[in-house]
């Protein structure tokens, strides 16, 4: 995709295709408009010359020199009146006698080459003569073979489209301008009216404004049975080449990303008056072309060509850095406007830290205030408290709240951070830039604090994560050797050994073995706990029959130190979901803790309590004992691992029981607190019921 955007022989040859395309479009598109307003006259005529549209040209610039000719007679006539007394008479003599038919052969060789050699254009289009009243007028060139009327009027007859009319009949090789089809036109029969003799040719066929035309109906009928499969195709082509340019814009091989250049980086307004200026220029000189093809055809020709593709490549390059301003996101941002706002925004910046800078907060929010009520007043004032004005105070309070929820909105977004921090949660740090002064102080101080606390978290995550490692690592180095020694001592106990004292350190071999298997096996189970590496088995367990088996379990052992289970259930079943293998070793750990640290002779309180109702409703179990040692040691340190209610060690725990006991319980959606009071120990194991 990145290789068909940046593919320079692409981008040329759509360059290169669309003016082409464009003027294929425009030609099939006039053939198309012509085409449905004169579709007959097209299809039947294969000449210019010959059809109704030229006819009608032709017979209006006839009618209309003329009607020129006539008025600047008359203004001349005016402007005669000072002429001497002879002359004037002579000149109405001469009037008289034209009327009469009795002027000498001589004086009808009256012509006058200069009075319509410029109207219209005709001298580069037509040869004409017009007789008015016994007196020639023509813009045909004067020479030895046309200084009479007569040799005029046969120069003009003998040209190859010509057309005569002489008081009598018309003369003509235009088929469509036979008097038949000229009888009733309105130039015609001025013609007529005013007596005219009137001898035309077309000077030069292939000349002036007749070859623009004749070019222009050569095509269409070249070009109007499949103009409109042209136009749809080309339409098609035209549209897919610029949206190809498009997309390829601000794309150059080897540049991720929009490219741009130092044009792009101009501002925009800069750019928008060179090119404006430039298409003007341009379409003044294209519109100059206009003019030059009707005199010199090629010239005009090429003018309008250069200077067209000069135009196309004007606008290639306006648009080129308009897509690629807005691809890149630098539309505003490179422009005379935006970066005027920007400087007023610093000054205006630097003006509020120098007035308001020194300021305390609450002297800030006086001045604010004082500013609302000031300028509300001034809107009063200036409108007079009308109805607009309250319009006006409404706008203006709108902003007013706007900005109060915005500051209200940075004080949540600090207050939430706090809040977060307090949990010991730490995310993603706050937009510094968004706030003001202080507030951004206090924005930068939380950050700083969220840094520290996400360092000191991942310094305690990675001892914890050490700390776990090594005790795996190392109860898995103790176990193979122990796992041996256990063995040999088993081999030595089935042995008949004699000796008595042998016999006794055998005993204390088996002994501390066993409690060696024990810890290590505590300290694995403590590490997945810790870690919760194990795979639970949750499931619909009866909480009052799973601790009606533990106290079975241990009835013995609570027997021989006088213990007293005093059990308070409830009559229907609790029924909790959790994983009954771990949940009876969290009550195994419990009471194993309660028979080895318990006040011999005592009672030990276990209840069962329901509460709550519908999704709250909790299943709690509470285990109450008297140490027989003095808890001078807070509930949070005896939760630690290793640590002891027996700080004389005497008895054969590890110190894991407890700690063991509280991850199990957390892993499986419970909680579980300890409460020491005194000597009162208390555990507190709350479910979901």
């Amino acid at each position: 995709m990145d290789d068909f955007r940046t593919s320079r022989i692409l981008k040329a040859l759509c360059y290169i295709i669309i003016p082409i395309l464009v003027i294929i479009i425009g030609i099939n598109a006039v053939s198309i408009g012509i085409l449905v307003e004169n579709q007959q006259e097209i299809e039947s005529s294969k000449e210019y010359f010959q059809t109704e549209s030229f006819k009608e040209q032709y017979m209006y610039i006839i009618g209309a020199t003329c009607s020129y000719l006539e008025r600047r007679i008359r203004t001349e006539e005016k402007s005669n009146v000072l002429l001497a007394d002879e002359e004037v008479v002579e000149n109405m003599q001469l009037e008289m006698t034209i009327k009469e038919g009795t002027i000498e052969e001589k004086q009808n060789e009256k012509i006058d080459y200069n009075k319509i050699t410029n109207y219209m254009g005709v001298g580069n289009t037509y040869e004409i003569l017009i007789i008015r009243k016994g007196v020639a007028y023509t813009n045909v060139e004067k020479t030895t073979k046309t200084d009479e009327i007569e040799k005029i009027k046969e120069y003009i007859m003998e040209k190859p489209y010509h057309w005569s009319y002489d008081l009598k009949e018309v003369k003509t090789d235009f088929s469509k301008m036979q008097y038949e089809e000229i009888a009733y036109n309105g130039y015609f029969e001025e013609i007529k009216e005013k007596e005219y003799e009137v001898y035309t040719c077309i000077k030069n066929p292939k000349a002036g404004k007749f070859q623009i035309e004749q070019i222009v109906f050569e095509i269409v009928v070249k070009t109007y049975e499949t103009a409109p499969v042209t136009v749809l195709f080309s339409s098609i082509l035209l549209i897919t080449a610029i949206v190809y340019l498009i997309a390829s814009m601000g794309h150059k091989k080897g540049h991720k990303g929009i490219y741009t250049d130092s044009l792009d980086r101009a501002p925009l307004e800069l750019i928008g008056i060179v090119l404006g200026g430039l298409f003007i220029l341009e379409g003044f000189m294209i519109a100059g072309g206009f003019v030059v093809v009707t005199g010199a055809f090629w010239a005009g020709v090429s003018l309008i060509i250069l200077m067209g593709l000069i135009l196309y490549a004007t606008l290639a390059v306006g648009i080129v850095t308009f897509v690629r301003r807005i691809k890149a996101k630098v539309f505003l941002k490179n422009t005379l406007c935006y970066q005027f706002y920007q400087y007023l925004k610093r000054k205006s910046k630097q003006a509020k830290e120098l007035l308001l800078g020194n300021l305390s907060l609450n002297a800030k929010i006086v001045l604010a205030i004082a500013s609302v009520v000031i300028l509300s007043m001034l809107l009063g004032a200036l409108v007079e408290y009308s109805f607009f004005f309250f319009i006006i105070l409404m706008v203006f309070w709108y902003f007013v709240l706007k900005i109060a929820i915005v500051n209200g909105n940075k004080l949540y977004k600090l207050r939430d951070k706090i809040a977060q921090l307090y949990k010991g949660e730490v995310k993603e740090e706050l937009d510094t830039t968004q706030f003001d002064k202080e507030m951004k102080q206090v924005a930068e101080e939380l950050n700083d604090i969220a840094g520290g606390l996400s360092h000191a978290i991942e310094d305690v995550l990675k001892s914890e994560r050490l700390k776990t490692e090594l005790i795996t690592n190392v109860s898995h180095d103790i176990k193979t050797p122990l796992t041996s020694i256990i063995n040999y001592v088993d081999l030595l106990k089935k042995e008949d050994i004699q000796n008595e004292t042998a016999r006794e350190y055998l005993q204390i071999l088996d002994n501390k073995s066993q409690r060696l298997k024990k810890l290590t096996e505590d300290l694995v189970e403590a590490s997945k706990a810790s870690s919760g590496n194990i795979k639970l088995n949750i499931e619909q367990l009866n909480l009052s029959e799973l601790l009606k088996q533990v106290r079975g379990e241990f009835e013995d052992k609570f027997h021989e130190r006088g213990l007293e289970i005093v059990e308070t259930l409830p009559e229907k079943e609790v029924y909790i979901k959790a994983d009954s293998k771990y949940l009876y070793r969290v009550m195994e750990n419990l009471y194993t803790n309660i028979s080895k640290y318990a006040l011999e002779n005592s009672r030990v309180y276990v209840d069962l309590i329901q509460s709550g109702a519908g999704e709250g409703k909790t299943a709690t179990i509470i285990l109450k004992n008297i140490s027989a040692e003095k808890l001078n040691i807070t509930a949070e340190e005896l939760m630690q691992r290793f640590v002891r209610g027996d700080s004389a060690r005497t008895t054969s725990g590890s110190g894991l029981g407890l700690s063991i006991a509280q991850s199990l319980t957390e892993l499986q959606k419970g909680k579980f607190e300890l409460q020491l009071d005194g000597d009162l120990f208390k555990v507190i194991i709350e479910f979901p019921h």
